[in-house]
C-alpha cells in the first residue's frame, strides 16, 4: 500500500532539506505522533543512521516506551531524497511486514520547495483488515506536511 502527499514550502530547498535531514528530532515539530526521538547510531545522517521514536502514551498500558518504533536510513541523496525504512517489529510496527517512507524535495518556482512524503508498506497477513483503516487516514500525511511547512517557514 502506498500512500502519498505533497506541500509547497515558502523556503529555499537548501532550507527545506536541511530541516529535513540534519536532524530525526524535528520529527517532533511536525509529525504529531512523535513525541521522542532517539538517535541510536553514531552515524550522524545518511545512510545508515538508525533512530527510535516514541509516540505519546495511550490508556493505562501506556508508558515511556508507547508506540516505539525503530527506523535505518536506507536511501540518502542530498537535496533531492531519502527514504527511511522500519526497522523493528514490536510494538507498533508488529502490523508491517515491510514499512518506509520517502521524503523527496524538489524546486517549486522562486523560493518554494515542494516536499513529497510517501509511505509504503506491506501489512502482515493476520493484520490485513487495517488496510481499509489505514487508507482512511491518507490525510494524515498532508496535515503532518503542513505542520511541516509551519516550521520550516517559521525557522
Amino acid at each position: 500500500m502506498r500512500l502519498a502527499a505533497e506541500m509547497t514550502v515558502r523556503r529555499p530547498l537548501d532550507a527545506v532539506w536541511a530541516f529535513l535531514a540534519s536532524d530525526p528530532a524535528n520529527l517532533t515539530t511536525w509529525d504529531r505522533g512523535v513525541r521522542t526521538v532517539r538517535v541510536t547510531s553514531e552515524k550522524a545522517s545518511g545512510v545508515g543512521l538508525t533512530f527510535d521514536t516514541l509516540g505519546f502514551p495511550r490508556g493505562r498500558k501506556g508508558g515511556e516506551e508507547s508506540g516505539r518504533m525503530s527506523y535505518r536510513v536506507a536511501e540518502f541523496v542530498p537535496r533531492h531524497h531519502m527514504t527511511v525504512a522500519l526497522a523493528s517489529a514490536g510494538g507498533n510496527a508488529r502490523y508491517f511486514r515491510r514499512a518506509a517512507w520517502r521524503m523527496q524535495v524538489e524546486p517549486a518556482g522562486g523560493e518554494g520547495t515542494r516536499v513529497i512524503c510517501a509511505a509504503d508498506f506491506t501489512l502482515r497477513r493476520r493484520y490485513f483488515f487495517l488496510a481499509p483503516v489505514l487508507y482512511a487516514l491518507r490525510g494524515s500525511i498532508r496535515r503532518d506536511l503542513g505542520y511541516l511547512k509551519v516550521a520550516v517557514e517559521a525557522g
